[in-house]
């Protein structure tokens, strides 16, 4: 049997003046935890750059995906849990700091909706049986997959040149205040050291453990880091010419084939007459 707080308090008098003095102290506490995660992640730390930092190199597997920065998160998670080195996993769980890496290739100021790239992988260099047992779990995974979880993203394999970079240390609890300040402050500090109008390649290796997060921004061979695929450029442009509004601005619509009608059709036929659709003529009702 279940109560609930109205049939506990029902018949009782009502006291407006507890209430809110109730609903205040719950917006407090709330406020002072939303705060205190705040600075956990590092809100009024400083940013020092390192201008004489290196960034290692080396073979690189890893896995490329398109989606909201934020789901750098879940690859690294999905490729310590590959690895059996996550705290549920049956190797020894080990700290993923400078070996674990995310690559970041889009300025997401620029592109929305979670369209953004990024590539999330190890380094493997002197890593014994790393590489191979993640290239395993390509087996289980099919080769034409459109899903954005990483867990369905195969592996990749590039080399990553080693250079010299600008490197920066900064808190970090892999929460969402984590995610938040990595887009809102720490890309914009490096855009401004940088003295670029537009994000620079950005790298990062975290450590729950330490609570700390190493970001590098390399300073040559920045044309290697996109392993391989479309420049920030070439991508921005490309995106802008094939999306249209809505897609610009991350909203899909996917209505497929309902009552024998082509519903998909008429939709990009409708984005085309009031001016929403991208206007190339590829798509014919």
């Amino acid at each position: 049997m279940t109560v609930s707080y109205h049939e506990l308090t029902y018949g009782q008098p009502k006291n407006p003046k507890a209430e809110r003095q109730q609903s205040l102290l719950l917006c407090t506490i709330t406020l002072a935890f939303l705060f205190h995660s705040a600075i956990s992640a590092g809100l009024f730390a400083s940013l020092s750059f390192n201008e004489s930092a290196s960034f290692p190199g080396g073979e690189f597997v890893y896995k490329f995906m398109t989606n909201d920065y934020v789901a750098a998160s879940g690859a690294v998670a999905t490729i310590s849990a590959d690895l059996g080195i996550d705290e549920s996993g049956l190797e020894k769980p080990r700290d993923t700091i400078d070996f674990l890496y995310t690559i970041y290739l889009d300025d997401a100021a620029e592109i929305h909706g979670g369209k953004t790239r990024f590539a999330t992988g190890a380094l493997v260099a002197g890593e014994k049986g790393v590489k191979s047992k993640l290239l395993e779990m390509n087996k289980s995974i099919p080769e034409v997959n459109e899903g954005k979880q990483s867990k369905d993203t195969r592996y990749e394999v590039a080399n990553l040149p080693k250079v010299d970079a600008v490197s920066v240390d900064h808190p970090f609890t892999g929460g969402a205040w984590s995610a938040l300040l990595m887009r809102y402050k720490i890309v914009p500090a490096f855009k401004k050291h940088a003295k670029a109008s537009k994000s620079p390649i950005l790298i990062s290796t975290c450590s729950e453990k330490q609570a700390m997060c190493t970001f590098y921004m390399p300073l040559s061979k920045q044309d290697k880091f996109f392993v391989g695929k479309q420049t920030a450029e070439e991508y921005s442009q490309s995106f802008a010419a094939d999306a249209g509004f809505l897609e610009r601005m991350g909203v899909e619509i996917n209505l497929g084939k309902m009552g024998g009608v082509d519903w998909e059709k008429v939709w990009k036929g409708i984005q085309k007459t009031v001016g929403l659709g991208n206007g190339n003529g590829k798509d014919e009702l």
